[in-house]
């Protein structure tokens, strides 16, 4: 029987939070007329942060999934959470720039 990887599981953990904190960034957005700048350099931080935990969870996880020849976790597992972990990175470094560039405009404009 396998044992669980538990690095790939908080790299999956890890990168759903960081979806999680861009969703919430979007969703106030969305929800109110207007959103702190300080606001969403925190959630894109928390996400940056999150991402990076679980790329760096996932290399882990999946060196030892190699070192034990495959007993530890499950490869669809690895897949699954170097996906998310891939996807909420590359999210997070996107909103990052966009906030630069927003951050830009407002002080070359006003």
């Amino acid at each position: 029987m396998r044992s669980t990887n538990t690095k790939a599981v908080w790299a999956v953990v890890a990168a759903l939070g960081a979806l999680a904190a861009l969703g919430a960034l979007v969703y106030l957005a969305r929800r109110y007329d207007e959103v702190r700048i300080m606001d969403a350099v925190i959630a894109v931080s928390v996400a940056f942060v999150l991402s990076l935990a679980a790329v760096v969870l996932n290399r882990r996880a999946r060196a030892e999934h190699q070192r034990t020849l495959g007993r530890s976790g499950s490869r669809l597992f690895l897949g699954i959470a170097r996906f998310l972990g891939t996807i909420s990175f590359l999210l997070a470094v996107t909103a990052a720039l966009a906030l630069a560039v927003f951050a830009v405009l407002v002080l070359v404009f006003e």
